[in-house]
């Protein structure tokens, strides 16, 4: 019992949560992982920026080069209110694979708001966004498919907080599923580069550092031609970690999973050279201060202080009332004092 004992304050001490873990956002803005969404949100007056550097080198059918994919982007978090985000994510660099200098990518915007809907550790929200087609070159190799047109997509958010199950390992658990439609202008949930987007993640402290592994999925709705396996698809294993001034660092390695068929005859258009693997560095920066209350804690005490705030107007109220009464009373009695007494008029 003793040795039980020890090893649980050890496992305690191991697995506290760091200051940086309520301060975390994915690629496109917005609170998470790296590709996956947490339904909670940032809370009011909390603004982060984020730069997200991708890199793939792969041999190319020149023996003396690499063939290469760099991406660099910028994305700005926003907590508008303690339960929506606006987020914001531009790339100012897409390697398309024939410029020294790659020409910018699209522009995400997207908002989230987390729904009342809470139970227990189960913590849910929509997300919508849009995609702008700043890119002069769309649909680059090695990239998600994206057909350079305006596009729109909702996506629903759940959290599982598992630190009051399980206090030895706070784990969190994420789960994302959406639609996005490419196109606009073409009818919805029929076109065939329209997709489901989908994404689960798993996250855990250990000490100074939080270690979280997610997949992630981008797949062709209602297109024949594009088997399963040929859809975009990944494995990202990463971790993130307070470094010096304030400035939280993300490192990830993705791995792909799409297996392409090759099959002659096929419409090539929607088939792709993803990437094998990736390699991920993030920068976040948080301009509020880190401590500032989680979102869930500051609803619970406005909550507190309400409740707290009518209770003392009820008590007030009644002290009002009973000062009220006595005053009545007393101006009541003396009334009657100042009254002079009756006397009965002398009989003759």
């Amino acid at each position: 019992m003793k040795r039980f004992t020890l090893f649980s304050l050890a496992l305690l001490s191991l697995l506290q949560l760091p200051p940086s873990a309520s301060a975390q956002t994915t690629i496109y803005g917005g609170r998470g992982l790296m590709r996956v969404f947490s339904a909670e949100p940032l809370g009011r007056s909390q603004f982060f920026v984020n730069t997200y550097f991708q890199t793939f080198l792969d041999p190319s059918k020149r023996r003396d080069s690499l063939g290469k994919d760099h991406t660099l982007s910028f994305g700005f978090t926003i907590g508008l209110t303690h339960s929506l985000e606006l987020t914001l994510l531009a790339t100012p660099y897409q390697d398309d694979q024939d410029h020294v200098w790659g020409p910018p990518g699209d522009t995400h915007l997207g908002l989230k708001l987390a729904l009342p809907l809470k139970a227990g550790g189960l913590t849910t929200g929509l997300r919508g966004f849009m995609v702008l087609p700043t890119a002069k070159k769309s649909n680059v190799p090695y990239e998600p498919y994206s057909s350079g047109k305006p596009g729109a997509g909702l996506q629903a958010l759940m959290t599982i907080d598992l630190t009051q199950s399980f206090p030895l390992v706070p784990l969190k658990l994420y789960l994302n599923f959406g639609y996005m439609d490419h196109m606009l202008n073409d009818s919805f949930f029929t076109a065939e580069q329209d997709q489901y987007l989908v994404g689960a993640g798993i996250k855990f402290p250990i000490r100074s550092l939080v270690f979280h592994t997610e997949y992630t999925a981008e797949i062709f709705a209602n297109n024949p031609n594009v088997a399963f396996q040929e859809n975009s698809s990944r494995i990202s294993q990463g971790m993130k970690f307070l470094g010096p001034w304030d400035i939280i660092f993300d490192l990830a390695a993705e791995i792909g999973l799409d297996k392409p068929a090759g099959v002659a005859g096929k419409a090539l258009y929607y088939q792709k050279d993803y990437a094998d693997w990736k390699v991920i560095l993030g920068l976040n920066y948080q301009f509020t201060s880190r401590s500032a209350q989680e979102p869930a804690l500051a609803n619970g005490n406005r909550r507190s202080d309400a409740r707290a705030k009518r209770e003392l107007d009820e008590i007030r109220g009644k002290r009002e009332s009973a000062q009220q009464s006595l005053q009545e009373m007393e101006k009541a009695l003396d009334e009657n004092k100042e009254e002079p007494e009756k006397k009965d008029p002398p009989q003759e």
